[in-house]
């Protein structure tokens, strides 16, 4: 009897100790964090304390270790965050860099319009004022117009399109201030070129009648009468409002030639084109390297710019108590947190 109730002791230890040790494994199990979501987290922390040496350790070992983790897109499009964030011209090529190479992985990502953006911005920030290296104003109006073109529905697309106004600015008055220069040096043909192109590929250049009345002085210069009397009545038609106007007009007279009717449909889309008293983020009285010294970013306006016309289409202003939006008050440069862990916006 003894020795039976020893071996029943010992059997319903050996279960209460099972069951005991197999809810312990359980709850360990439940606890436990995916090392992919461990790495990533962690170099969240890192990238947010601006360790990013670190923080893109973190990612980059997350990405080679676990290429298929729902965290991979948003590690990738994290270490092009970290090159943005920290600055500097070498950073932000890597981060351009970082960004096209997670369109080419995710092109249907849902912050595949940020990336694009980013880099836009990039070559905004590397842009020099219009007398000097176009290089990135090119690439910054090629990267716009990509982002207008891929992604047409973006909530960014209103702003991009602004910027890329902005951007042909720059690049149309280099050209301009070239053709100036020739004109200047009495080489008519070269001027005749630089001005043709503002032209014909900155229509909306603010200062398209200088160049369209400096085209028909090159040509005039040139005897070729018949070519220059077309930009000149083009000035006097389509810019009744420009100070060139009445010298387009006299000019025509004395070339014999009839002097056109205001075109009040032209007339009142170039006027609208006049930058005197319009908000850009390239001032021209200011450098763009400037402009951007200050912390303002441009990824980050067309993001408040976004979230300024949610609020708005949310909470609709009546037309009389309606106030002009301000200028941009622009913060520093963005990073990735914040999103779900596959990357998107939450």
């Amino acid at each position: 009897m003894m020795r039976f109730f020893i071996r029943f002791s010992t059997l319903l230890l050996a279960v209460v100790l099972f069951s005991s040790c197999g809810q312990k494994s359980a709850d360990l199990q439940q606890s436990a964090v995916s090392p992919d979501k461990t790495l990533y987290e962690n170099g969240m922390k890192f990238f947010e304390k601006s360790y990013f040496i670190k923080a893109r350790l973190s990612f980059q070992t997350l990405i080679n270790t676990y290429p298929d983790s729902e965290y991979t897109p948003a590690a990738f499009l994290a270490i092009a965050d970290s090159y943005y964030k920290e600055g500097g011209t070498e950073n932000w090529l890597q981060a351009e860099a970082q960004y096209k190479d997670f369109i080419i992985f995710y092109p249907n990502h849902e912050m595949a319009d940020d990336a694009q953006l980013k880099i836009a911005a990039i070559n905004v920030k590397l842009m020099k004022p219009s007398d000097r290296d176009p290089t990135y104003a090119r690439k910054a109006e090629v990267e716009f117009k990509k982002f207008l073109e891929n992604y047409p529905d973006s909530e960014l697309a209103p702003t991009a399109e602004e910027f890329l106004r902005d951007v042909q600015e720059n690049r149309a008055a280099s050209i301009h201030d070239v053709a100036n220069f020739y004109l200047g040096r009495k080489n008519f043909m070269a001027s005749e070129s630089r001005y043709k192109e503002v032209i014909s590929n900155y229509p909306d250049f603010s200062r398209a009648d200088q160049a369209l009345f400096n085209l028909g002085l090159s040509l005039e210069s040139m005897g070729r009468i018949e070519e220059a009397s077309v930009y000149y009545s083009r000035v006097a038609s389509e810019y009744p409002f420009s100070a060139l106007s009445g010298e387009a007009r006299d000019k025509l007279i004395l070339l014999e030639k009839d002097v056109p009717p205001v075109n009040e449909a032209a007339a009142a889309r170039n006027q609208a084109n006049r930058r005197e008293d319009s908000f850009s983020i390239f001032d021209p009285l200011r450098s763009v390297w400037s402009t951007f010294a200050g912390g303002e970013d441009p990824y980050e306006v067309a993001r408040r710019r976004a979230e300024e016309r949610k609020n708005q289409q949310a909470n609709p202003v009546p037309p009389s108590s309606a106030q002009p939006t301000p200028g941009a008050a622009i913060p520093s440069a963005s990073n990735s947190a914040g999103l779900k862990p596959d990357g998107t916006r939450p």
